[in-house]
């Protein structure tokens, strides 16, 4: 990615419902490091439970990074990283309770394809381990974060940080 291209960084969950809000952990903490703060293109965001607002911040940037709970039947805690090609293909046969909390993830980027919006899209997610009220992360879910961020710092072409 070049200094130029525009990069929105999202996280969605719900910080009320333990590991659910781990993408707004992660902004949070990406916020409060000030990693990204140098980098005049790169806006990280608290994406909140909206998913259709996904289609809004894709129409603003070169590149949008998602992190997100995802239960791909990969384990407790581990992290996967998928593309929007990726998820349409595997659907639901792959991918269990992987949604944007108002809509599934699956239907926004059919409707994305369907709108001809062509950008890299990249998601990031990890299998949470305790989804209920609560607004703490388990200690599984919370030390991968820093393992997160660097996965991010990759995908936004900035891993030197």
């Amino acid at each position: 990615m070049n200094n130029n291209s525009i990069i929105k960084i999202i996280g969605f969950g719900n910080i009320y419902m333990g590991d659910d809000g781990v993408g707004i952990r992660v902004i949070e903490k990406i916020k409060e490091q000030g990693i990204f703060t140098d980098y005049g293109n790169v806006e990280v965001i608290d994406g909140g439970t909206s998913g259709f607002d996904l289609i809004f911040f894709l129409q603003q940037a070169d590149k949008v990074i998602i992190i997100d709970a995802v239960d791909a039947g990969q384990g407790i805690g581990e992290i996967v990283n998928f593309n929007i090609g990726e998820i349409i293909d595997f659907g639901n046969k792959v991918i269990k309770s992987f949604s944007l909390h108002d809509i599934n993830l699956k239907e926004v980027f059919e409707l994305i394809r369907a709108l001809k919006i062509e950008k890299d899209l990249k998601i990031i997610g990890i299998n949470p381990k305790e989804v209920d009220y609560g607004e703490k992360l388990s200690p599984q879910i919370e030390n991968k974060i820093p393992q997160i961020i660097s996965m991010i710092k990759k995908e936004a072409g900035i891993s030197n940080l």
